[in-house]
């Protein structure tokens, strides 16, 4: 059995069934998991079931699209498995990862005032959140990137590390609830995500309609079984980044909004609740005074009737 250290494209080996573990994959996983653990166990924190589940699918998402044979048919053999393998570690992993992490341990691993705080602070302000993602976005698609870096385990290491690092700062401003300095609510948050979504068309445009192939890596690759030759891979994958990204990004916005609007509903019913109380409040009191101001008044009444 071989052991290689991560997924990365042999140039002409042909493909087979033989199982080749990633020793990276697991290690990563594991310090991943096991590092969570210890937090909460150095802090003296009770894990919470509901955040662990979160970031352990987080983790089993980054896991099942790195390890074989996912990661090594993406890396180098089909650009479609590699665009899919970039959609689950930026709108599956990136977003779990976020949602599994405490207030508590967020403002342990960045405190206030500090320079980790501020640098995290500068690179999670929405406008160069985006900025950043979508630069990774171009830049690690481009025909360049792919032929030079996918061949090595360190250089298809590295695309993957930038995958991830730039989906949880595009993330941050629109997942992170500790009171910071970049979080963004609705409406705004939906527009930013939306951003997002349309910029993302253009690479994937130009998967879908180039007449050519773009990636040596993946038009010298060995034929598979699938019957796609390199033009039509590319395709596919344009249409997996546009149509499958965007699916699943517009879902995520989806549910995003909902919970808010059914936030505001909750909030605006409390309100009114709370408004029409205060209301009937008064109302008993002034009641209450107008009857004290009768009182003497029926009293008097009350004298003349009974006098003989």
């Amino acid at each position: 059995m071989n052991v290689a250290w991560w997924c990365s494209s042999t140039p002409g080996q042909i493909w087979t069934w033989r199982y080749t573990p990633f020793l990276g994959v697991w290690v990563v996983s594991a310090a991943l998991i096991g590092g969570y653990l210890f937090a909460h166990r150095r802090a003296g924190r009770a894990v919470d079931p509901k955040l662990l589940r979160r970031w352990v699918f987080g983790v089993l998402a980054l896991f099942i699209v790195s390890e074989w044979p996912i990661g090594q048919l993406g890396v180098g053999y089909f650009a479609t498995i590699g665009i899919a393998r970039y959609v689950v570690y930026t709108f599956i992993a990136a977003p779990l990862l976020l949602a599994g992490l405490p207030d508590w341990l967020v403002l342990r691993w960045f405190p206030e005032g500090t320079r980790r705080r501020q640098a995290l602070g500068a690179a999670t302000s929405w406008p160069i959140a985006l900025l950043v993602f979508n630069a990774v976005l171009f830049g690690t698609h481009l025909p360049i990137t792919i032929d030079t870096l996918k061949v090595t385990q360190l250089g298809s290491f590295g695309v993957d590390v930038l995958h991830l690092g730039a989906a949880l700062i595009w993330w941050w401003p629109a997942m992170q609830k500790v009171p910071a300095d970049n979080h963004i609510e609705e409406p705004l948050r939906a527009f930013y995500l939306f951003a997002s979504s349309v910029l993302m068309f253009v690479p994937a445009a130009f998967l879908t309609f180039s007449p050519l192939p773009l990636y040596g890596l993946y038009e010298l690759a060995p034929p598979l079984w699938l019957g796609f030759d390199p033009t039509s891979d590319q395709q596919a994958a344009g249409v997996v980044m546009n149509v499958g990204g965007g699916l699943v990004l517009w879902g995520i916005i989806g549910v995003l909004f909902l919970r808010w609007a059914s936030q505001r509903e909750a909030e605006d019913t409390q309100a009114r609740r709370t408004r029409d109380a205060a209301t009937l409040a008064r109302i008993r009191a002034l009641e209450a005074v107008e009857g004290d101001d009768d009182a003497p008044e029926a009293t008097a009444q009350r004298a003349v009737r009974e006098r003989p």
